[in-house]
C-alpha cells in the first residue's frame, strides 16, 4: 500500500462503516430493554463538570483543510451561518468578560506582555485593529465568566512585576459582554466599513452576526462594556460621535458572533479570525467539508463529525458529536496497539462499547471524555483498517448482566493477576473476580538492565548493550562488565524517563563496573521504582493520607494484601496510612504503576552473628564495622552504600540512610479486562467472547 492508497482506504471504510452503523438493528430480546440505542456520541474535549472533572482552555483553534461551516445549534436543530473555503482556521471563545492590559502600536511591546503577563491562571490575547489607518495592538488577559473573575486577575497582573513596568496600571480595565448595535448591514464588507468610522474616532467596534428571520445578517457593534454604567458611557460617546446613529441595546439572550482579528500566534500578517459567542445558553456548531477538524489545543488532532461549543460552569465547553461506532473505531485504536491480534481488537472493541454507553450522559452535555478517566479518544489519529474491522464485525454487541449494561473495567497489565474488586475499590462487583492472566508479553521484547555499583559506591542501572561482560569477577564473586560508550548514563530504576527517573551518574568507555544482576527493563509486566529518600517520601504519603505521618519516616511496609496480591493496607512508623480505597496507595507512592507491589527499605538489615546472635540495623545502637577482603583493616560501615548477600543468594544494597524502593507488577488498577492478557490468551486461541468470559464473570454478550 502507497502513502497516497491509504487515506483514500481509510475514508472507505469510515464510509462503510457509517452506513453499518445506520443499519444495526436493536437486540430484540426483551432481557436487553435496558440497554440503550446509541448513533451519535457527545466526547467531551474540553469540560468542566462543576464537581471533579475540569480540563478546560479560555479558547480553541479549530482548522479544516477545505474551510469550516460555522454556524448554531439550538431546539430547532443547526443552521449554517458561514460556510466558505475561505475560513480554513479560526479561534472561539465565549464572550465574557476579560481586562485590557494595554492598546500600543509597537507589536514587540504587546509580544512581551503578552510572554510576561501570561500565567496558569491567565491568559493572554493579543487583537489587532486600526486606528487612522495605523494597526494597533489590544492586550488583554481573558476569558472570564464573572466580572469578579477578571478584577482578580487584573490585581494578579498588576502584581507582577515584570507584567506591571510595560504597562500603566492605572489604565487597565475591565472589557464584557455589553455592547449596543449600531445597525444591520448586507455585507461583512459593509459592515467593516461603518465599523471603521467609528474606531477610527477611538470607539471600541467590531462586527458581529447574528440572526434576522432564520437567517444571518452583520450588525456594527459598539464597545465592550463591564456594567450598566459602562454601557450607558459607550451609548453617550457614540451619539456624541454620531448623533444621527440608530443605536439600540444587543439582546442578552440572542445568539451571535462577534469577531475580531487574532494575533496571539501565527504571522501577525494573515490574523486568525476570532469568534466570540454568547455564553447565555448559545451553542456553536462547527462541521468540516471533508476529513476532519483540527483541534489545535489537543496537540492538532483532527476529529470526525462536528464540534459543539457552549458556556458550561464558567468554562468554554468543547464537545465531538460523531457517530458511535467510528469513535469505537479511535478509542480502540487508542487502547490496544493495531498490530495485535484480531480477537483481542474484537474483545477490546465490546468493552469500549459497553463502557461508553455504560456512563449516560455523565458529563451533563457529553457522554464521555477523551481522557484516561474515562477511555483514551485520539480522533482520526488513531483510526486503522484492522480495528475498523474488529468493530465492524462486533457492532452493536454489548456486555450485560440480568439484563443490564455492566461497567466493564480494563486497564493495561494485570501483572499476571487480576484484582478483587473489595481489595481495589472496597466494594464488591459479581462479574469482576480475582483470575489469572497471561500478561508476560509486555516485557518479551524488552532490554536486559545490569543491576550495578560504582566505585563511587552509587548503585544504580545500565542497559545491557552500554557494557560487555569481560568474563572477570571481584573478590565476592560478582561478575565485572566493562562500559561501551561514552557519557552512558546510570540510573536509579533500570527504565528511561529523564523528568522521574533522571541520571544519578555518568560513565565512560572503559570502566569497570560490578554487575549485581540483570533485570528486565521495567514494563507493563514488572517494575522498579525508586529508591525514594525518606524525607520526600513522607511528604509525598501526606499529600493524600487522611492522617498525616508526622516526625521522620523510618519504616515503611506493606500490612496487608489482598487474593491476588494487591496492597489493602500500609503502614509507616507503625501507623496505618489511611486512604478511600486501596488502589489510592498508586497515587500515595508516586504514581506507582499498580497496587502490587513489596517495598525494599534500603537502609534497614539484619546481622546474624556467632551463637546465633542478630542485630537489626538501624534499631540497634552502637558503631557496626565491616571487614573487607583482605581481612586486614575493619572500617566503619554506617556511613557509606554497601552491597550485602542474604543466605539464599539475594543481593541486596544497603544505604546509610533510609531509602525505599518499590518492586513489582501490573500496570492500571487491575480489575476486570487486562490488555496485554487479552493479547497473550487470543495467542493461545481464545475467541474474543471467551476472552470477555475469562475477565467477567457470568456475563452475556449480545447486541444492543
Amino acid at each position: 500500500m502507497t502513502r497516497r492508497e491509504k487515506p483514500r482506504r481509510l475514508a472507505a471504510w469510515a464510509a462503510a462503516l457509517l452506513a453499518l452503523v445506520l443499519c444495526v438493528p436493536a437486540f430484540a430480546a426483551e432481557g436487553y430493554a435496558a440497554v440503550p440505542l446509541l448513533e451519535q456520541i457527545r466526547v467531551a474535549l474540553f469540560v468542566a463538570d462543576g464537581k471533579t472533572y475540569n480540563v478546560t482552555v479560555p479558547s480553541v483553534t479549530l482548522a479544516s483543510a477545505k474551510g469550516l461551516d460555522i454556524g448554531i445549534r439550538d431546539t430547532a436543530g443547526t443552521r449554517s451561518w458561514l460556510a466558505e473555503p475561505s475560513i480554513p482556521e479560526a479561534r472561539f471563545s465565549f464572550d465574557g468578560y476579560k481586562v485590557l492590559l494595554l492598546e500600543t502600536a509597537d507589536r514587540s511591546a504587546a509580544k512581551q506582555l503578552q510572554q510576561f503577563a501570561a500565567t496558569a491562571s491567565d491568559s493572554i490575547y493579543v487583537f489587532q485593529a486600526t486606528r487612522a489607518g495605523k494597526k494597533v495592538y489590544q492586550v488583554y488577559a481573558g476569558m472570564y465568566a464573572t466580572s469578579l473573575e477578571a478584577q482578580a486577575a487584573k490585581q494578579r497582573i498588576a502584581a507582577n512585576a515584570k507584567a506591571a513596568s510595560l504597562l500603566a496600571v492605572a489604565s487597565m480595565r475591565i472589557a464584557g459582554p455589553n455592547h449596543y448595535s449600531a445597525g444591520a448591514f448586507p455585507t461583512e464588507a459593509a459592515a467593516r466599513q461603518q465599523a471603521q468610522l467609528y474606531s477610527d474616532q477611538g470607539l471600541d467596534s467590531f462586527v458581529a452576526i447574528v440572526e434576522a428571520a432564520g437567517k444571518p445578517v452583520y450588525e456594527v457593534w459598539l464597545g465592550e462594556a463591564a456594567d450598566a454604567a459602562g454601557l450607558a458611557a459607550v451609548q453617550a460617546q457614540a451619539v456624541k460621535l454620531a448623533p444621527g446613529a440608530a443605536l439600540a441595546p444587543v439582546n442578552p439572550a440572542a445568539p451571535y458572533l462577534l469577531m475580531r482579528d487574532d494575533v496571539t500566534t501565527g504571522n501577525e500578517s494573515i490574523p486568525v479570525r476570532h469568534y466570540a459567542f454568547n455564553p447565555a445558553g448559545q451553542k456553536v456548531w462547527i462541521g468540516q467539508k471533508d476529513g476532519g477538524i483540527a483541534v489545535a489545543e489537543k496537540s492538532g488532532r483532527q476529529y470526525r463529525g462536528a464540534i459543539e461549543l457552549s458556556q458550561l460552569n464558567g468554562k468554554l465547553a468543547v464537545i465531538n458529536e460523531l457517530p458511535f461506532e467510528l469513535y469505537l473505531v479511535s478509542v480502540v485504536g487508542a487502547e490496544m496497539a493495531p498490530t495485535w491480534p484480531a480477537e483481542a481488537l474484537k474483545a477490546q472493541a465490546v468493552a469500549a462499547r459497553t463502557f461508553a454507553l455504560s456512563l449516560g450522559m455523565k458529563y451533563g452535555i457529553a457522554h464521555t471524555s477523551d481522557s484516561s478517566i474515562d477511555q483514551v479518544y485520539y480522533g482520526i489519529q488513531k483510526e486503522d483498517e484492522k480495528v475498523a474491522a474488529a468493530v465492524t464485525a462486533t457492532a452493536g454487541e454489548v456486555m450485560t448482566e440480568a439484563g443490564k449494561l455492566i461497567a466493564p473495567f480494563f486497564y493495561s497489565n494485570a501483572g499476571g493477576m487480576t484484582g478483587d474488586p473489595v481489595e481495589v475499590w472496597g466494594q464488591p462487583y459479581s462479574y469482576l473476580q480475582a483470575t489469572t492472566s497471561p500478561d508476560e508479553g509486555a516485557q518479551t521484547s524488552k532490554p536486559k538492565w545490569h543491576r550495578v555499583a560504582l566505585v563511587s559506591g552509587t548503585v544504580g542501572y545500565i542497559r545491557e548493550d552500554f557494557v560487555s561482560e569481560s568474563g572477570t569477577f571481584n573478590p565476592a564473586g560478582f561478575p565485572i562488565v566493562t562500559v561501551r560508550g561514552t557519557g552512558i548514563n546510570i540510573r536509579s530504576a533500570p527504565y528511561v524517563d529523564d523528568t522521574k527517573n533522571g541520571a544519578i551518574g555518568s560513565v565512560s568507555q572503559g570502566e569497570k563496573l560490578v554487575s549485581l544482576g540483570k533485570v528486565p527493563e521495567s514494563n507493563e509486566y514488572s517494575w522498579v521504582r525508586g529508591p525514594y529518600k525518606a524525607d520526600e517520601l513522607v511528604k509525598e504519603i501526606n499529600l493524600t493520607a487522611k492522617t498525616p505521618i508526622t516526625g521522620k519516616l523510618d519504616k515503611l511496609e506493606v500490612s496487608k494484601v489482598g487474593p491476588s496480591g494487591r496492597v489493602t493496607e500500609l503502614k509507616a512508623n507503625g501507623q496505618v496510612v489511611s486512604v478511600p480505597k486501596p488502589d489510592q496507595y498508586r497515587s500515595t507512592l508516586y504514581d506507582a504503576p499498580s497496587t502490587r507491589f513489596e517495598i525494599e527499605e534500603t537502609g534497614r538489615y539484619t546481622i546474624v552473628g556467632a551463637n546465633g546472635l542478630t542485630r537489626n540495623v538501624p534499631e540497634t545502637k552502637g558503631t557496626l564495622y565491616a571487614l573487607g577482603a583482605s581481612s586486614a583493616a575493619a572500617s566503619q560501615a554506617g556511613d557509606r552504600t554497601m552491597i550485602v548477600v542474604a543466605g539464599g543468594g539475594a543481593v541486596r544494597a544497603v544505604t546509610p540512610d533510609m531509602q525505599f524502593r518499590l518492586i513489582g507488577s501490573g500496570f492500571g488498577h487491575g480489575l476486570g479486562m487486562s490488555q496485554w492478557g487479552a493479547r497473550g490468551l487470543a495467542e493461545q486461541g481464545y475467541d474474543y467472547k471467551r476472552i470477555l468470559q475469562h475477565y467477567y464473570k457470568g456475563i452475556t454478550i449480545g447486541k444492543e
